[in-house]
């Protein structure tokens, strides 16, 4: 959270334990910081859009950052009720703001919260910002509040006219909506009738508590989700987070897929039209799409994990797709942020096209097999010892590989099997991903890798 030289936003910006870390005391470190930032190194009139869940410090939070703005001589535009975070970027894309502020737990477990900094262009902030003195301006420089009701219109009419056109008529399917209790689910409602013929929805109310289920669409948290679609046998199961960035998919057979599959039944629909274009992954992104792409002559282009690398990477190269497996996929033109509804509507074209269940679609593809561990190291150490590693790397493999070190170490083998090392970015952690064909050889190939981080911790 604090740098030494200021307030450090990571992938998904400031984290912590609501009250405790995401505090009133830290919004206002964030609103002044945010103030300076813009004051130094723009030349507009200084407007930022401030957004926030429906978690219980939220509002608070979001009060605090607005007072440290407007005392700073920054206008704000607001919302009167918490929103997903779709909405504020679509703002932020649709204004003239200099950056916008969301403050939300987003997948979170229900005691955290977070704060996201995103830049005029609605990608994340990724970086440190210096804490200044206090610049409180007089009164007759004071900013100004402005309540904005009229981007909500704004935002369910594009996604309405999205749905135009891709000249959709409801599919005759029964689907089942979890929105985990956040304010997507108003959203939803307003667009599910128009891509399915019938639908039940689920944890729809916004509670903070999470009485139905926590946040993170997971299989271990969408338990029950699943076994509703299964109970009333229906055909589809969307699932987001809270804030409705991300969405994960169930099938007719309950099968709970990840974003690399999703993000992979996309890419064919996505090649297929248009075979030339390059599709962005982040490093730690599953063998899937390489498959996909040796059977489609598709490309890919990797970056660094997260957000912000996925949607400047797709920008540097013009590329009109990219996603990551947590379940954010991000479509090009003007609106290259992750957005649950976009997501669905675009899936939902593909299936109509196709006139198949995603199950069907996805037995068709090869089953792999992954895992995620992670090792005790301080923070402070790590790149020390991900440099002794990797000069280190190839005692420890006998096989031909190809090393990548955009972001940790990546190591592929040819017969699609990869092994990345990467420490954490907020956390006192190394963590070791594998992912291979065959259950029994992941599992040896991700104890390889544990082995190849412990050495180097203890020596």
């Amino acid at each position: 959270m604090r740098d030494q030289d200021g307030l450090y936003f990571a992938t998904s910006g400031i984290r912590g334990k609501s009250n405790l870390e995401i505090s009133p005391e830290l919004a206002l470190r964030v609103g002044r910081a945010v103030a300076n930032w813009l004051i130094d190194d723009k030349n507009s009139s200084h407007n930022v859009y401030v957004g926030f869940d429906n978690r219980r410090n939220s509002i608070s939070i979001a009060n605090v950052i607005i007072a440290a703005l407007t005392s700073s001589g920054i206008n704000v535009t607001t919302f009167s009720d918490p929103i997903p975070t779709p909405l504020l970027i679509f703002s932020i894309l649709n204004s003239k703001s200099d950056a916008g502020i969301m403050v939300t737990g987003s997948h979170l477990p229900k005691d955290d919260n977070g704060i996201i900094l995103f830049d005029e262009t609605g990608n994340y902030f990724k970086g440190i910002l210096e804490e200044p003195p206090s610049s409180i301006v007089p009164w007759s420089e004071l900013g100004v509040v402005n309540y904005n009701q009229e981007m909500i219109k704004n935002y369910k009419n594009h996604i309405a006219n999205y749905i135009q056109s891709k000249k959709l008529s409801p599919l005759s399917w029964s689907v089942v909506i979890d929105t985990a209790h956040g304010p997507m689910g108003l959203y939803f409602l307003d667009v599910i009738t128009q891509l399915y013929s019938n639908f039940k929805s689920i944890n729809y109310e916004m509670d903070d508590t999470f009485p139905g289920r926590l946040s993170e669409p997971t299989p271990k948290n969408l338990i029950d989700t699943n076994r509703f679609l299964q109970i009333n046998k229906l055909d589809l199961g969307i699932a987001t987070d809270m804030d409705g960035d991300r969405v994960i998919f169930i099938t007719d057979k309950g099968e709970i897929l990840t974003g690399d599959y999703i993000g992979a039944v996309l890419a064919i629909n996505f090649w297929k039209k248009h075979p030339s274009q390059t599709i962005v992954v982040p490093i730690n992104t599953s063998a899937i799409i390489n498959i996909i792409a040796d059977e489609l002559g598709g490309k890919i282009e990797y970056c660094k994990v997260g957000p912000p690398s996925i949607v400047s990477k797709m920008r540097e190269i013009n590329s009109q797709f990219g996603f990551e497996e947590t379940g954010k996929y991000f479509f090009g033109n003007d609106y290259v942020y992750p957005d649950s509804l976009i997501s669905v509507i675009e899936l939902t074209s593909f299936l109509s096209e196709q006139n198949k269940k995603l199950s069907s679609i996805v037995s068709e593809m090869p089953k792999l097999y992954s895992l995620k561990t992670k090792i005790n190291c301080d923070r402070k150490n790590s790149e020390n010892i991900m440099n002794d590693i990797k000069n280190s790397i190839s005692n420890y493999i006998n096989d031909k590989f190809e090393l990548i070190t955009m972001d940790g170490l990546r190591i592929n083998f040819s017969d699609n099997s990869w092994l990345l090392i990467r420490p954490s970015g907020t956390e006192n952690y190394i963590r070791v991903f594998s992912e291979h064909n065959d259950k029994d050889k992941n599992e040896k190939l991700n104890q390889l890798g544990q082995k190849i981080v412990t050495d180097h911790i203890s020596s």
